[in-house]
C-alpha cells in the first residue's frame, strides 16, 4: 500500500478516550488527548492492538484545518429509478402491437472504464386491451428473469401500487420487490403473489429499479457503487417513433460507511505498522485491525505540516485521522464519544471545532 501514498495519512481507530493518559491495561482503541506544558504541541497517547504508542508531535501553529465528519454524511445512497408510461404517449396506454423494450445499461462493469459496459433488457409486447398494470406486472417480471442468471445481484425489481399497503407482499409504501415466480396468475388465492390477502391487486402503477449493495472484501474487493442508467427504446405510435416512458431518478435506502473506513485503516496500516504485509506469505506477520465493517464511524480529521529548523523549513502536510464508532439509535447517544474526544481537542489547542448534533434524530 505504501507505493500509492501522496500525502501522510495517520489512522487511529477511537474506541475510548482516557484521562489523563492511557494504560497498558486499557483496551485497544483508548485514546488520550495531550499537550506539552506551553500548549505549543498537540499529540495522542494510543493503545494499539497490543502495545501503546503515540502520535506526530504537532505542532499547534501549524495546524491548517481541523473538521468532524458525520457518519451519516458519509453514507452512500442507493440509485433509484422510476420507470412510468409517459401520460403524453398514447394516453399512457400501451399500443397494441408494438415491442416495449427497456434497456438498463451498466458502466464500469468488470472494469474501471466508463466504457466497460453490460447491457440487460425488459420487453412486453403490447396486446390489444392491455392496460397499465398488466404492462407493468409482465415488463417487471421479465426484467426479473432477465438478470436471473446473475452470480451477484446488480439490482431490486419492485412493482408499486397505488393502494395496497403493508398487505401480503407488499411493503407500507405500496411495493413489492418482484422476482422470477412473481407471475399473475389471475386467481385470488394465496398462489397469486399479487393476491394481498383479500383482494387481487390490479392498480400497479409503475416499476422501481434500486442497485444492490455489492460484495466486499477487505483490502482486496472494494464496495463500489453500481453505475447504471435505464433506457426506453422508442416504440411506434401513429407512425411516428416515440420514447414510451418517463424515467425518474433519486434514491432508495443507504449504505454506510462502514467498510470503506475499515478499506481506508487497512491502506493506512500499509504504511504505519503493516508495512511487510503479505511477505513470506504464509509465514507473514498478521496484523489486527481495530475498524468493525459492520459499525459506522464518525471521522475526525486534523491537517496539519511539519515544519523543520533551518535548511529544513520545507512545509510537510500530514493529516491525523481519528475515526470514532457511531453507536446508538440517536444522535444523543452516537454522537457522545465523538464530541467528548472534540472538546479535549479543543480544549488542548484552543481550535473551534464544531461538534456533531446531538439531537434526538
Amino acid at each position: 500500500m505504501n507505493y500509492s501514498v501522496n500525502q501522510v495519512r495517520q489512522l487511529y481507530v477511537a474506541k475510548a478516550l482516557k484521562s489523563p493518559h492511557v494504560l497498558a491495561s486499557d483496551t485497544a482503541g483508548s485514546i488520550a488527548v495531550k499537550n506539552d506544558t506551553a500548549k505549543n504541541h498537540l499529540y495522542f497517547e494510543y493503545k494499539g492492538a497490543d502495545n501503546l504508542m503515540r502520535s506526530d508531535l504537532i505542532d499547534i501553529k501549524n495546524i491548517l484545518h481541523a473538521k468532524v465528519t458525520n457518519a451519516d454524511d458519509m453514507a452512500h445512497k442507493l440509485k433509484a429509478v422510476t420507470v412510468t408510461l409517459d401520460s403524453e404517449v398514447n394516453a399512457g396506454a400501451p399500443v397494441a402491437g408494438q415491442d416495449y423494450i427497456l434497456r438498463i445499461a451498466f458502466k464500469q462493469y468488470v472494469g474501471m472504464s466508463d466504457e466497460d459496459q453490460y447491457f440487460k433488457y425488459g420487453m412486453v409486447h403490447a396486446y390489444a386491451g392491455m392496460n397499465a398494470d398488466e404492462f407493468y406486472k409482465v415488463l417487471a417480471l421479465s426484467i426479473a428473469k432477465n438478470f436471473s442468471r446473475e452470480i451477484v445481484p446488480l439490482i431490486k425489481i419492485e412493482v408499486h401500487s397505488k393502494a395496497t399497503k403493508s398487505k401480503g407482499g407488499f411493503d407500507s409504501n405500496g411495493y413489492m420487490v418482484v422476482t422470477p415466480t412473481t407471475k399473475d396468475n389471475g386467481k385470488s388465492d394465496t398462489t397469486n403473489p399479487y393476491y394481498a390477502t383479500d383482494t387481487l391487486v390490479t392498480d400497479i402503477d409503475s416499476i422501481r429499479i434500486t442497485e444492490v449493495e455489492q460484495p466486499w472484501r477487505l483490502g482486496v474487493m472494494a464496495q463500489t457503487p453500481v453505475y447504471f442508467t435505464v433506457q426506453p427504446v422508442a416504440v411506434m405510435v401513429n407512425g411516428d417513433e416515440r420514447i414510451w416512458a418517463t424515467v425518474t431518478e433519486g434514491t432508495n435506502g443507504t449504505i454506510s460507511n462502514s467498510k470503506k473506513i475499515a478499506d481506508l485503516e487497512y491502506f493506512c496500516m500499509g504504511e504505519r505498522g503493516d508495512i511487510y504485509r503479505g511477505v513470506a506469505f504464509p509465514h507473514n506477520i498478521p496484523t489486527t485491525y481495530l475498524v468493525d465493517p459492520t459499525i459506522k464511524y464518525n471521522v475526525i480529521d486534523i491537517h496539519y505540516a511539519y515544519v523543520g529548523s533551518n535548511e529544513n523549513v520545507q512545509k510537510s502536510e500530514k493529516t491525523i485521522t481519528l475515526v470514532v464508532p457511531k453507536i446508538g439509535e440517536t444522535n444523543s447517544v452516537s454522537n457522545v464519544l465523538a464530541n467528548s474526544i472534540i472538546t479535549a481537542i479543543n480544549d488542548a489547542t484552543g481550535l473551534t471545532i464544531a461538534a456533531l448534533d446531538t439531537s434526538a434524530g
